[in-house]
């Protein structure tokens, strides 16, 4: 099996899929619960401000993630996705994406410095749909 190359977090683009990262965890922004009418339960929601040297951005967790996603660890994450929420990117961490705690230890430099002036959750991003005039392959 290839080793998982891991992405820097200003790499990030909208509506990514299969997302590699190795990031800090800065701090627990929001945490709440949300009805999961599906089962009728409540599901616990955070957003977690997650980065690396090269910038930082939001990051929502549910349920047994938001315990092991701790101010100052430093996490691998796998599978994630890039979720556009009102026009903001977010890192979305489902059933589908693992996370897992490394070592402080075993990290490098690049994730303990972590650049909070380039927070990608803070650029807010406009959909231009792709128009297609006279058969001219143009964007209006």
């Amino acid at each position: 099996m290839a080793p998982i190359s891991y992405i820097p977090v200003v790499e990030l683009k909208p509506d990514q899929h299969q997302v590699n990262l190795k990031v800090k965890v800065i701090a627990q922004i929001i945490i709440g619960e949300v009805d999961d009418y599906s089962t009728w339960s409540k599901i616990k929601v955070a957003e977690i401000l997650i980065g690396d040297s090269t910038g930082c951005i939001i990051m929502k967790a549910m349920n047994d993630q938001i315990n092991l996603l701790k101010a100052n660890t430093i996490v691998s994450i796998h599978n994630a996705r890039v979720e556009m929420y009102r026009g903001f990117m977010r890192i979305v961490v489902d059933q589908n994406t693992s996370a897992e705690i490394i070592p402080i230890e075993d990290s490098n430099e690049n994730i303990n410095n972590v650049n909070l002036e380039r927070n990608l959750s803070l650029i807010e991003y406009q959909y231009v749909p792709h128009v297609i005039l006279n058969g001219d392959d143009s964007i209006i």
